[in-house]
């Protein structure tokens, strides 16, 4: 409080505080309250009478327990379902030699997730186009659902599915030109009525010297865009795409859903005063992230031309350009024109909240400016602008307030309300150095990752403009964990050294409370091959603390030893969502133990057991009733890794149960068009059999694990991580010759996770 005017102050302070408080009060606040209302401000932001609880998420649910991928996107509708909740989407890229992308939705607020309706089993493809590359979801304002996927760096598919995944229209020539990689999209209103769907991409093959900006043979932004029928048919336009200017690698876009500007950020090569001169230096390292607004949105059914000398497409270096670009943060070169630092190893993701304000993260790492090598901490930072991205604020450092992180990477960032923003990125404690170029970022490291969050709520005044003195709350996202050992950031060229089983991004979005909601990769598993992690997805949200939205957020509770089952219990695939049958239905899922005969109980309940009996109609006549946990490598007596071990009961189209354990594996060869090689699923073999028994009259499971056959040599009470109950069915029994060469289940039912002691 300042000295001056003291007295008035403070009357005021109070009269605001108590008419806060009685308004929270009236509202029947349900999911949240509001935060302590602000008594003062200090440097024209709110400065909070009480201290609000601690971020806290929630247990991590495993988003799919088989398919091997990564660098998830992440999408929540706005629109509320049949179930009263927000649907939320999760897509990822299954690699070019599967053609293959996935999406997956859950309907009960992240609880559990199902592939969409619209994908084609047993590999889970959408019925859209091939691909299999960069993929990228987003939801417009009515709650329709749009999907980019890259097609083997030769072109980009489009989707959009008006009916939640249930069916898509789609286009394969979302791009119409060869060369070109990570496509992002954004959206602004409805693209199918009064809006416009946005795609920025880069493209190498495009180009050449009489475009008009010298880079041949370089990455170049492109932008092209689809409204109205053109939208509902992803037909976009110009093709090929519209080119901007030079870049290092294109990190996202989003669009003012008042204004209709639009935002790309991307990073490139500038002199240190921050004047464009290309992608990337002589060492293919970037020193700068440039952000280029169009300020009235764009639209246009063919391409606008370079003028001959300039180098962008933008203001100030085209002076009649339909846009302007901006450096946002310019590191320092040396004598020889290469870089010192490197801003272009991971993305350079943007956010915009509700008032238009922009917020840009990168990972920096100093490099040897001769050999293009890190040979320091790599750190996250921020930039703000509250002007529409023509000017920024100074670099913000974000992980240095995670006490002893040294390397982090694969920073992401959501914002909303005014003047919040949540940034994410995968941290450790060991510090990560370039051996060659292939390893970059993480080669001989040995430590442990995990996901932290940073949260600001008070990075632009009231008054608008640019907070100095901003704070952050943190918070360890992952409870075990989530890698170990090296992370590889070269996108593909991983391929001849580094693991890069994780890809090359996570994701943080606000829930419609204001919650955060993080996806990332999870390899705490033994399946990888050739030093490559075979990684799943996760999903947490926030729980407790405050929310972008300045409400504290509460909820959902987290389960112990038991948790119930979803009520998004249904067969999705082939264009439709079959309820489940009853003995598919799961009511509750338990562990218990180790007990005095050093097994672990492990219970589920489902609706009715009186048959075990699936209906034809639900993906395959043999029946799984399965609940996986995790170890994590955290534990000293355990693999560098950490396990994924199981408990299973299983009936061959009605017949007598087994009872099986054991530790996950991967397919030696996949259904078509995968072919031989390992990598593409996790598989819950029979490995061995254990006792067990079931009842028909209460619909209860119950098998006994030797904690001696789950990694438990001692038999202690050891923490199980994000234990999970769910129900499946197959096209053959777990035992058939040819499990290990064909065989995936279909998800039915799961249950919400929980963590076991």
């Amino acid at each position: 409080m300042k000295a001056s005017g003291k007295t008035r102050h403070l009357l005021v302070a109070l009269f605001a505080l108590a008419l806060a408080l009685a308004m929270a009060t009236a509202s029947g606040l349900t999911g949240t309250t509001r935060l302590t209302a602000a008594a003062v401000t200090t440097h024209g932001r709110p400065r909070q009478l009480r201290r609000p609880a601690p971020i806290r998420f929630s247990h991590a649910v495993v988003v799919d327990s088989q398919r091997i991928t990564g660098e998830p996107s992440l999408s929540i509708s706005p629109k509320l379902n049949s179930r009263r909740h927000h649907d939320i989407y999760v897509s990822t890229p299954f690699g070019f030699l599967t053609t293959a992308s996935f999406i997956w939705k859950s309907e009960d607020g992240g609880q559990s997730f199902h592939l969409v309706a619209g994908q084609q089993p047993p590999l889970g493809k959408p019925d859209t186009c091939i691909g299999g590359g960069d993929s990228n979801i987003v939801n417009d304002t009515a709650g329709n659902l749009y999907f980019t996927d890259l097609q083997g760096l030769t072109d980009v598919s489009g989707a959009v599915s008006t009916d939640r995944g249930r069916s898509f229209s789609f286009t394969c020539n979302q791009a119409n030109v060869v060369g070109v990689d990570r496509p992002w999209i954004t959206t602004y209103r409805d693209p199918l009525t009064n809006g416009r769907e946005y795609m920025a991409v880069d493209n190498v093959e495009q180009c050449s010297y009489e475009c008009g900006l010298g880079q041949a043979g370089s990455n170049m932004l492109e932008l092209t865009e689809a409204s109205g029928t053109a939208a509902a048919k992803q037909i976009f336009s110009p093709l090929p795409g519209q080119q901007i200017e030079p870049d290092g690698i294109v990190g996202g876009l989003v669009a003012n859903q008042r204004t209709g500007s639009l935002a790309i950020a991307h990073s490139a090569l500038t002199t240190e005063r921050g004047k464009l001169t290309g992608g990337s230096d002589a060492n293919g390292n970037d020193n700068a992230v440039v952000v280029d607004v169009f300020p009235k949105g764009y639209s246009a059914t063919t391409p606008t031309p370079v003028p001959p000398g300039d180098i962008s497409l933008c203001k100030p270096y085209n002076p009649a350009g339909p846009c302007y670009s901006s450096t946002v943060y310019a590191g320092p070169l040396a004598k020889s024109g290469n870089s010192k630092v490197t801003v272009g190893q991971d993305f350079t993701p943007i956010a915009i909240d509700h008032n238009g304000d922009l917020y840009v993260v990168w990972a920096e790492s100093p490099v040897n400016p001769s050999t293009g090598l890190i040979d320091g901490p790599t750190t996250v930072y921020m930039a703000v602008s509250t002007d529409n991205g023509r000017s920024w604020s100074h670099r913000i450092d974000v992980s240095g307030h995670i006490r002893g992180l040294r390397t982090n990477v694969f920073p992401w960032v959501a914002a909303s309300g005014t003047g919040a923003v949540d940034v994410v990125w995968y941290g450790t404690k060991t510090l990560g150095k370039c051996a060659s170029s292939t390893g970059c970022g993480s080669s001989a490291i040995s430590g442990s990752w995990n996901v932290y969050l940073a949260q600001s709520l008070d990075a632009v005044t009231r008054h608008g403009r640019f907070n100095p003195h901003l704070s952050f709350r943190t918070a360890k996202v992952s409870e075990y964990p989530n890698h170990f050992g090296a992370i590889c950031t070269m996108g593909i060229g991983c391929s001849t050294g580094g693991d890069r089983g994780l890809l090359d991004f996570i994701q943080v979005q606000a829930g419609p409370g204001g919650a955060a909601y993080v996806v990332w990769s999870d390899s705490a598993n033994t399946d990888g091959a050739g030093g490559t992690s075979a990684a799943t997805i996760d999903f947490a949200r926030q729980i407790s603390g405050p929310g972008l939205l300045h409400k504290a957020v509460h909820g959902p509770r987290s389960f112990e030893n038991c948790a119930p089952g979803s009520p998004q219990a249904e067969y999705a695939a082939n264009g439709s969502e079959t309820p489940a049958s009853s003995n598919l239905t799961i009511r509750s899922s338990c562990i218990s133990g180790p007990n005095s005969r050093g097994d672990y109980v492990v219970t589920m309940r489902v609706k009715s057991l009186h048959s075990l009996t699936v209906p034809s109609d639900l993906g395959g006549t043999e029946a799984l009733w399965l609940t996986r946990w995790e170890l994590p490598a955290a534990h000293p007596s355990f693999a560098v890794q950490g396990h994924v071990f199981y408990a299973a009961m299983e009936s061959d189209n009605g017949g007598r149960p087994i009872f099986y354990t054991g530790q996950t594996e991967t397919l030696a060869a996949g259904p078509a068009p995968l072919g031989s090689g390992q990598g593409f699923f996790l598989t819950y073999p029979p490995s061995k059999t254990v006792k067990g028994h079931y009842s028909a009259k209460t619909g209860t499971i119950t098998i006994y694990v030797p904690a001696r056959d789950v990694g438990n040599r001692q038999a202690r009470r050891l923490r199980l991580y994000s234990v999970t109950g769910l129900t499946a069915t197959q096209s053959e029994p777990a035992a058939a010759s040819s499990y290990v060469a064909a065989n995936v289940f279909n998800l039915i039912d799961a249950s919400a996770p929980y963590d076991a002691r």
